[in-house]
């Protein structure tokens, strides 16, 4: 992957997210399919990653880095859950997405290209940084495609 094909994903990202400030709330909070996330819990889940990312993993990447685990994957999503449907209102949301992927734009455009090859360890995860962004870019498009089919099926 790119670095511009990464800096377009993100602003492309960022215009999905506007488009959702037209869901109602009902559809905002109500969970896409039975026992399944809302929205709103997708949206929260991806922008607490953005954030975890930008503050636990990529100041800490260089060649050779030996980074700590992931957090506990049911742990840290159950709390962005939380903070989707009790801290947060939809714009409130929507807007802070816009603002963490405006923070991944400024680092992926900070990094010289030939550093996307870098080799690092996140646990015991080997990632180079541009298999990192590519692993969360799909993270990305596996949630959008499923937010997409139900905005679109609700609509037929």
């Amino acid at each position: 992957m790119k670095y511009e094909q990464i800096i377009d994903h993100y602003e492309s990202f960022k215009m999905w997210l506007e488009e959702l400030k037209l869901l109602s709330e009902v559809e905002w909070f109500k969970p896409m399919e039975e026992d399944k996330w809302s929205i709103a819990a997708n949206i929260a889940h991806i922008i607490k990653w953005d954030q975890y990312s930008l503050q636990e993993i990529l100041p800490h990447v260089s060649e050779g880095a030996e980074l700590p685990p992931f957090p506990d994957f049911q742990k840290f999503n159950g709390e962005a859950e939380d903070y989707a449907h009790h801290v947060v209102n939809q714009g409130e949301l929507i807007k802070e997405g816009i603002r963490t992927r405006d923070l991944m734009i400024t680092y992926v455009k900070n990094v010289l290209e030939d550093d996307f090859g870098q080799s690092f360890k996140v646990g015991d995860q080997c990632f180079t940084l541009e298999e990192f962004f590519q692993d969360f870019i799909s993270h990305d498009k596996h949630h959008q495609e499923q937010i997409e089919e139900l905005v679109s099926a609700e609509k037929v």
